[in-house]
């Protein structure tokens, strides 16, 4: 009952004090819980689990060391190519080097020489 224009009756504060405690009392049953479901679930999660009602969760290490191995694989398949070419460019250089020292050759025989080693 204070001093405004509306004043009330004391059942209608009565009314609005009550209500209000409701809504207290249920926030506090809504807050209490969800605090009991956070603590609870786990615990039902294992006991569940130890039953055979639910099943384990799939373990995530063998598919993160599976997914390095096969790039180790595939980067260490490519790096093999690429030195197998780099060396048959490099003999290749090499071996036309050699065949350009010898001046006893003629054109012909040269490109014959150079045709025949890179078919073998």
């Amino acid at each position: 009952m204070g001093l405004s224009r509306h004043a009330t009756t004391p059942a209608k504060e009565a009314v609005d004090h009550f209500t209000q405690g409701v809504t207290s009392l249920k926030s506090a049953g809504v807050a209490a819980a969800k605090e009991t479901k956070k603590a609870a679930v786990p615990k039902v999660n294992v006991v569940l689990t130890k039953v055979g009602l639910r099943k384990r969760p799939a373990r995530r290490w063998p598919w993160v060391v599976g997914a390095i191995g096969a790039g180790l694989a595939l980067g260490g398949a490519a790096a093999y190519v690429l030195y197998r070419q780099r060396t048959e460019s490099i003999g290749e250089a090499l071996l036309a080097d050699e065949l350009l020292d010898d001046t006893d050759l003629d054109d012909r025989a040269l490109t014959d020489e150079l045709v025949d080693s890179v078919t073998r």
